[in-house]
């Protein structure tokens, strides 16, 4: 196969990368947004369902009648009260608000009030979301995320063997690609060319040595931008000076002379 064939097909799992990444990070966004949005004390529910609700003990109480239980909590410490909140088989749809009061029916300080949201039907409760995702797609957007982070591994390992397969067929024709380019350094000592650097790795044997003038391509490797003059050889990696004031990005290709 070609270096153009292999080269398209790998731009191509690319960008199919960088489309599945975008999704998971709209979907941790969108679930992010729509979580610090959303009021902590607010159920959503259907008919016949039940919810457990919990807040810390009142001020001052220290009986425990009509609670399930009490704990302490995890994080903060302190005496927590759990009970369960049940609706009604034929409850009318609409807003509930549960508040909890001392033995002698004063309300507890600080308030502790929930709100029940009753919904007709669970495509109500989906409609009614602070989720992009969840109103159209049905599905929690940190779940979506879950679901689509493994599928990026599938371009992104298609992209490294094409990648390894791009490199072994530009160094059977003598060419390799460039993979950093810099301009020159500020404190480059005296003498030393002008130009931007750009490094390489052309492979075992590739006989290049220091002042070898090689070729320099653009990324499709049709037209020559210009030529580069090995300045440094470091095992298998080259790096170069472009002449002509010649700049290139990493991606364009060298093409070297014929070995020594």
């Amino acid at each position: 196969m070609s270096f153009r064939f292999l080269a398209a097909w790998r731009r191509l799992f690319g960008l199919l990368g960088g489309v599945i990444f975008f999704l998971v990070l709209t979907s941790l966004v969108d679930g992010m947004i729509s979580g610090g949005l959303k009021d902590p004390f607010l159920h959503e529910l259907l008919p016949g369902q039940s919810v457990k609700l919990s807040k810390p003990m009142p001020n001052g109480a220290e009986r425990l009648e009509d609670f399930e239980e009490m704990f302490t909590g995890f994080w903060m410490g302190g005496t927590l009260w759990r009970a369960e909140a049940r609706l009604a088989q034929d409850i009318p749809n609409g807003e509930y608000t549960v508040t909890t009061f001392y033995q002698n029916g004063t309300a507890a300080s600080p308030p502790q009030a929930f709100t029940l949201r009753v919904y007709p039907d669970a495509q109500a409760i989906l409609a009614a979301s602070g989720s992009f995702i969840t109103r159209f797609l049905g599905l929690a957007p940190y779940l979506l995320a879950i679901c689509l982070l493994p599928l990026v591994l599938v371009p992104m390992g298609v992209c490294f063997l094409l990648s390894r397969r791009i490199s072994e067929t530009l160094h059977a024709a003598r060419m390799a690609d460039v993979y950093r380019a810099m301009a020159a350094p500020k404190d480059a000592p005296e003498g030393t060319p002008a130009g931007q650097r750009i490094f390489f790795c052309p492979g075992q044997g590739h006989g290049l040595m220091p002042g070898d003038l090689v070729e320099v391509l653009d990324e499709r490797g049709k037209d020559v931008v210009s030529t580069a003059e090995v300045f440094e050889i470091v095992r298998k990696d080259v790096q170069a000076i472009m002449h002509g004031g010649a700049k290139v990005r990493p991606g364009a290709l060298v093409r070297l002379p014929q070995t020594h």
